[in-house]
């Protein structure tokens, strides 16, 4: 009779651990190798700042700065914070909520916000990776497809800039809700409503990624293991929660703006212009992929007249070649044929050239594309190591010389990363760089203008606004900037004109309407000036600067309650140093003293080195009989402005008595 043997029990009463295979030990680490490969590509975009549309969309923004906005992030488009002017195709609510939550963590200090991506980037690589093992059967395969899209040169603008939050976080949701659903054969109402939240996050995020719907539809019927096997009942059935909530999602789109697009942004671009530009941008975007040099933060747009203009005859070949391949392939080869219509389907939505806004071509567009890039040439790459199996010596060399171009590909593409890490650095740097590649690039010439602006470098501002304006005439945006410069320049004439054609252009926007006050003002018109002032809040509520300048003027004309409302508004809505003294002044005038001192202990601890709110906080307490506290202000007024005539008097007045 046979002894059966019982293995003994470990301590506790467990069965003993069974033994891990090598490869099983080794693949556990896959993961966290290319989290950290992510991070190291991307490490040193944490010192950069903001940059492009990020002073706008977050430094700018109300509706980051408090949680009262939540109903405007939610039903409205994210540039309605701008007033009558932010009409926009883009609704993406969970961009401006993750704005708000990181403004609440870190406030105006941008590390923080780069930290955010460089994180979302490493989790998109560490799902792209157990997706890609689902989907090819193949963790080789899976892992060098994630490999591929961490290094990917392409991918430098959206995890630089942090104004591509939205990419990141549309491809993240899209992708777990992918991985889940295509992980097991039949879904439960668990996993069924894990995919539908995160399918309305994405699309929250980010619009393309509606397409989840139909891609999802195509993997249940052609590509899942035993599909031809299943009834079409049950086919339906894993499917249609999803397709609903797309459906949904639709009818809510236009419940709140009226139509799925809102704004035509290149309406002197007809149909037929339209189709060619496709066939173009289809082009440009395979080269980014296939060989990603000429990165750019804005790729110049020529519309495509016909199939003699460039990039439109290669476009069209890529499409066909895209359209024989899923024809060739659904049945035979269907995971192949599911990555064609991923890239296809996901770049579909940019392609059409009379929705976009100034830069059509962009390389963030690619970010969500990339994945079924990647897990194409990973599976190529697989099925080259392979290659001649029987011959070892050619087999020897064959993969010495894959190793070798992988090797160069890698160094490469992290060099290069490293390359454009540093040109998103600041706004100079981003600027001057891109328009070397991009000279006729007018946004970057008026971004350019403005940052010399800023910097009080108003002849080289000039320069690059007449720039802009060759290139795009009639341009509001140019023309305010310029107007700004003539304004600064003392040429009233020519700023009250240039900044009258910019209302003309775009009589909805709030900045030219305050800045055409402005020169008004100084004109000695102050009844106009007035009138525009009102018009810029009336335009722009959320406006800081246009309730800044209305509060001035009606505090001039001694209207001091509504000043005083004007002032706390803008104070409110982004507190700006001037808008605080102008407000304090204004509290004192009004023998609002305690208001007043109240306010000017704030403006100490967030500006300790400003001399004009110590002096004036001096005064203050002078003036309620507290010497020593006084003394101290005005001592601090000389640290900050040693020539100051009325500290220097009181400071050797009260040191006297």
């Amino acid at each position: 009779m046979a002894t059966i043997i019982a293995n003994p029990a470990a301590p506790g009463g467990r069965p003993p651990a069974l033994p891990v295979s090598r490869a099983s030990s080794r693949e556990q680490w896959i993961a966290p190798i290319l989290f950290l490969v992510s991070i190291a590509c991307y490490a040193t975009t944490i010192l950069n700042g903001f940059v492009y549309d990020d002073q706008l969309q977050i430094l700018a923004n109300p509706y980051v700065k408090s949680w009262r906005y939540l109903p405007q992030i939610f039903h409205t488009n994210v540039w309605s914070f701008i007033g009558s002017a932010g009409d926009s195709n883009y609704y993406r609510p969970l961009m401006t909520f993750t704005y708000l939550v990181l403004w609440k963590a870190f406030g105006d200090l941008p590390f923080g916000y780069h930290l955010f991506n460089i994180l979302l980037n490493a989790l998109v690589v560490v799902v792209v990776y157990y997706a890609g093992k689902e989907l090819l059967k193949s963790v080789p395969a899976a892992t060098v497809a994630a490999a591929l899209f961490a290094i990917h040169p392409v991918h430098t603008e959206p995890v630089n800039w942090i104004a591509c939050i939205p990419d990141l976080e549309a491809t993240l949701f899209f992708l777990v809700a992918f991985l889940l659903y295509i992980r097991r054969p039949r879904l439960d109402w668990k996993n069924q409503l894990a995919i539908v939240v995160l399918f309305l996050a994405a699309m929250m995020a980010k619009e393309p990624a509606l397409l989840l719907a139909p891609m999802l539809v195509f993997y249940e019927h052609f590509v899942r293991d035993g599909h031809e096997r299943t009834p079409f009942r049950q086919k339906i059935l894993q499917y249609l929660p999803l397709c609903l909530m797309g459906m949904a999602y639709l009818v809510a789109r236009r419940l709140l703006f009226g139509n799925l697009a809102m704004v035509l942004q290149h309406p002197q671009i007809g149909l037929r212009e339209g189709v060619f530009s496709a066939f173009a941008l289809i082009s440009a975007y395979t080269r980014l992929l296939f060989w990603p040099t000429h990165l750019s933060a804005f790729h110049t747009f020529h519309a495509s007249e016909g199939f003699s203009s460039t990039g439109v005859i290669p476009g069209l070949a890529v499409v066909l070649g895209c359209l024989l391949l899923l024809a060739l392939s659904y049945k035979t080869y269907s995971r192949f044929a599911f990555c064609v219509l991923w890239i296809g389907l996901t770049l579909a939505p940019v392609l059409n050239v009379r929705w976009m806004a100034a830069n059509v071509l962009t390389e963030r567009y690619l970010y969500l594309p990339s994945v079924a890039f990647c897990w194409l040439l990973g599976s190529v790459g697989v099925a080259l190591w392979g290659a001649w199996p029987y011959e070892p010596r050619l087999s020897a060399v064959w993969r010495a010389l894959l190793a070798f171009a992988c090797l160069a590909i890698t160094v490469h593409s992290v060099n290069t990363i490293q390359e454009r890490n540093r040109v998103w650095r600041d706004d100079l740097t981003l600027y001057l760089t891109t328009l070397k590649t991009d000279p006729d690039a007018y946004v970057m010439h008026l971004n350019l203008g403005t940052t010399y602006f800023s910097v009080h470098d108003f002849r080289a501002a000039e320069r690059e606004l007449r720039i802009a304006l060759q290139l795009r005439p009639g341009s509001p945006n140019v023309l305010n900037a310029l107007g700004c410069v003539y304004l600064e320049k003392e040429q009233l004439d020519d700023a009250g004109r240039i900044l009258q054609e910019a209302i003309a252009a775009k009589p909805a926007w709030t900045d030219p309407h305050f800045n055409y006050g402005r020169v008004l003002k100084k004109l000695n018109q102050d009844d106009a000036a007035l009138a525009e002032f009102y018009k810029a809040v009336e335009t722009g509520p959320l406006n800081a600067s246009a309730h800044l300048y209305l509060g001035q003027e009606l505090a001039e004309r001694s209207q001091n309650d509504e000043a005083e409302a004007e002032l706390k508004e803008s104070v409110r809505l982004q507190p700006s140093l001037i808008a605080q003294r102008q407000l304090a002044d204004l509290l004192l005038k009004t023998g609002k003293e305690a208001e007043a001192k109240a306010l000017l202990l704030q403006m100490a601890a967030q500006y300790p080195y400003d001399g004009p709110t110590h002096l004036r906080m001096a005064r203050l307490l002078e003036k309620e009989g507290n010497p020593q506290e006084s003394l101290k202000e005005y001592q601090k007024t000389l640290e900050m402005d040693p020539a100051n005539v009325e500290a220097r008097a009181a400071v050797a007045r009260l040191k006297n008595n």
